[in-house]
This record gives structure tokens, C-alpha cells and sequence, in this order.
């Protein structure tokens, strides 16, 4: 039997991690579109072992790279959440801080 061994999984998730800007996942999508090749071509040639081995690689990449894109998404948005919500640090520090008192200390 003729299977996908997650060929399509890893180039819908290669075109995700591209558009979507998490291109370290690709480190995992890319390697696991050649191991899909790999396995379809061994089972091509009848060697469904090394198929078998190769779609298991490139399903555990698939989910890597899914893994992955979640804690970047996750890092993003606390990031962004975080300096939405520090956003008055900057106002605070730089009004709090008296001008006056540095010149009138070395200039009197």
C-alpha cells in the first residue's frame, strides 16, 4: 500500500512556519519533508523497514516543529503582553527624575 508517511503534514506545516514567521521551526519541517521522500521511495523499493523508519522521523519532527511553534507563539505574546503592560516605566522613570536638582548641585 501507497502511503503519505506525513509528506503532506510537513509541507502544510513548512508553509505555516514560513508564513507565520517561526522559521526555527523550520529546522524540524524541512528535514522532515526528506524523511517522508525517504520513506515513500524505501517503500517504493520495498524495503518497508527503513519506510517505517523514516515516517516515524518524520512525524517526530513534524511534532517538534509544532511543539516549537507553540512556545514561540506563547514567548511572543508574553513578551508583547509584558510591554503593553510595563509601558509606563519609561514615563515614570524619566518624570520622576528633577532636572533641577542637577544644575542647581553643580552650577551654585
Amino acid at each position: 500500500t501507497s502511503g503519505d508517511h506525513y509528506l503532506t503534514l510537513s509541507i502544510v506545516l513548512t508553509a505555516i512556519c514560513l508564513f507565520c514567521g517561526s522559521w526555527w521551526s523550520l529546522l524540524c519541517t524541512i528535514p522532515a519533508i526528506l524523511f517522508a521522500l525517504n520513506a515513500k521511495s524505501a517503500e517504493e523499493r520495498g524495503d518497508l523497514a527503513s519506510a517505517r523508519s523514516n515516517t516515524n522521523l518524520a512525524l517526530g519532527l513534524d511534532i517538534a516543529a509544532v511543539v516549537f511553534y507553540v512556545v514561540i507563539v506563547v514567548v511572543i505574546i508574553a513578551s508583547v503582553t509584558g510591554s503593553i503592560a510595563s509601558g509606563g516605566y519609561y514615563y515614570n522613570y524619566y518624570s520622576s527624575y528633577n532636572y533641577n536638582s542637577y544644575y542647581n548641585y553643580y552650577y551654585k
